[in-house]
């Protein structure tokens, strides 16, 4: 017999059903679980997030045609609508792109993978001699763990991609659950992939796919295939559950470690899945272990968390789930997780910063910084009366306030705040001249001389703060050599530039000052200062509650 657990998206809850839907239902909605497609080479558009925001993001966005003159062209949405441009490439050459590509990781700074996946989405004029550039594309996106655009990125190829596209679409395809539309046009189809030498993926695929066919034939088959060694050692357990249904409780769920977009399938199939294996699994895996009914509302949540502190997912989806799931959940998870929903319910200055601390102290999945992100909506309700009378909590309040983007109201509720000493006006002077240029005019030398006396004892904090602000040219501006990320820059190479000082910044943790000003300086020469400033404003303020 035939497993048939395979758990079916839905097409569309609306989010305020979902506090009363069960985990496995609100999981497949929140997190992006893909919708059934009448064809799996069609490319869906991806509506850019509010992490994305360049000038108002909600206006004009639109996926590539696929008409365009290479493949390698193709996006989940135009270049412009992402505050890019169709030249973004310059004159960066094919092969220096897909290795930048190939070595891009996320980083510890939420703010640096969201501008990385603006890149990796969008369409755009590519470099000469580029064959390769969107299987590339597609692989980082899977390592974002962002596996649903992967799929439809992959997808924009139409009917005839080359076989390192066709992997890179499968890959994705098998994370995220298209595994049927999957199975029926690329893999059991007219023209199947040829398999490698040495490579197991696509023999171990078509027996997932015979299996998945429900055909008795398909066991005959299936059971040959694993005689013979032509699936992988690990996968033949697996793919007997499947075709004997009745194995599949006493078939051992793979190491985290050894977790493919292939076993993710066929665990998604048998309906297995522990909480272990969503704190540790890889990355690219999560968007696939967080869907299996048996996860629940705890590993959900978990695998929220992973993808947002990535950027992989927008913080409001994980604002969400916190609120739905709420009830739920126990321990340090749930006391983040009904922190949000109080905060939601009726703001309180005091609950909101404990549990902004209480995520600091934790030194959780995303820290301060994540939980600083999803509470900002409701710190920044909070009158700014209470500004005063607070503390430390007051200034973790602002902070997160800051890093959700609500500068206008951080910046009253700092002035409210006021300042007892010289060193700490002179941090707040510095943090709010680079989240509101109005404020510039506030840093004054006294202010610098403070921060500077601090660097000679070693104050990582206030390095980074005036290297922020010789970035912006509001402090003393020290000369960088031409070379480099910054050189890149110069010579109009905006994709180069964006992906080259990720990659450097992602090198250092916590990032040093010398890389923030020239990444600073960089991505401001391209035309990106309000990135700039956002990726300047996380790494002072996240590292102080590190």
């Amino acid at each position: 017999m035939f497993c048939s657990k395979v758990i079916k998206p839905l097409i569309f809850i609306p989010i305020a059903m979902l506090a009363g839907a069960a985990p496995a239902i609100a999981q497949e909605v929140l997190l992006g679980q893909p919708n059934a497609l009448s064809d799996p080479d069609e490319p869906i558009t991806i509506a850019p997030t509010d992490g994305y925001s360049v000038g108002g993001f909600d206006a004009g966005i639109d996926s590539t045609s696929l008409d365009a003159p290479s493949v390698e062209a193709a996006g989940l949405a135009g270049a412009g609508s992402l505050g890019l441009s169709d030249g973004m490439w310059g004159a960066t050459t094919g092969p220096r792109a897909i290795a930048l590509i190939d070595a891009a990781q996320p980083t510890q700074l939420y703010t640096v993978n969201r501008l990385v996946r603006r890149v990796l989405v969008a369409g755009a004029t590519p470099p000469e001699n580029s064959d390769g550039l969107l299987a590339s594309r597609a692989r980082a996106l899977t390592r974002f763990g962002a596996a649903e655009e992967a799929a439809s990125l992959a997808g924009a190829a139409g009917r005839d991609p080359g076989i390192e596209l066709r992997r890179a679409r499968a890959e994705a395809a098998l994370i995220v659950g298209r595994d049927e539309t999957l199975c029926e046009k690329d893999v059991l189809g007219s023209d199947p992939p040829t398999a490698t030498k040495g490579d197991s993926f696509w023999p171990s695929l078509r027996a997932y796919c015979l299996v998945q066919t429900g055909d008795p034939l398909a066991a005959v088959a299936v059971n040959a295939m694993v005689e013979m060694g032509s699936v992988e050692p690990t996968d033949a357990p697996l793919l007997e559950a499947l075709v004997d249904e009745s194995l599949i409780d006493y078939v051992a769920v793979p190491h985290a470690s050894m977790l493919t977009p292939l076993r993710i399938a066929m665990l998604r199939s048998m309906g297995r899945a522990n909480r272990p294996a969503i704190e540790s699994a890889p990355l690219p895996m999560i968007a696939g272990l967080f869907a299996l009914e048996s996860t629940g509302a705890d590993g959900a949540l978990i695998a929220a968390e992973r993808l947002e502190a990535v950027g992989a997912i927008e913080t409001l989806i994980l604002r969400e789930m916190y609120v739905s799931f709420a009830d739920g959940v126990d321990g340090p998870l749930g006391e983040r997780a009904k922190a949000v929903k109080d905060a939601a319910e009726s703001p309180d200055a005091t609950a909101i910063g404990d549990a902004l601390i209480a995520a600091a102290q934790s030194g959780g999945t995303g820290g301060f910084s994540q939980l600083a992100r999803v509470l900002a909506p409701a710190a920044a309700r909070i009158p700014v009366n209470e500004a005063d009378t607070l503390g430390a909590t007051g200034y973790a309040l602002r902070d997160a306030m800051l890093l959700g983007g609500f500068v206008t109201e951080a910046g009253a509720w700092s002035d409210a705040q006021g300042t007892k000493t010289l060193p700490e006006e002179a941090d707040i002077a510095a943090v709010m001249a680079i989240a509101d240029p109005n404020r510039a005019t506030g840093w004054n030398r006294d202010h610098g001389d403070t921060l500077r006396l601090r660097t000679r004892s070693g104050d990582e904090h206030a390095r980074r703060a005036l290297a922020s602000l010789a970035g912006f040219e509001i402090a003393l501006r020290p000369n960088l050599p031409d070379e480099g990320f910054l050189k890149a820059a110069r010579d109009g190479k905006t994709a180069e530039t964006v992906l080259w000082s990720a990659a450097e910044i992602g090198k250092e943790s916590p990032p040093t000052a010398r890389t923030l000003d020239t990444l600073i300086r960089a991505l401001r020469e391209i035309g990106l200062g309000e990135e700039a400033r956002a990726i300047a404003i996380e790494a002072m303020i996240t590292e102080r509650w590190r």
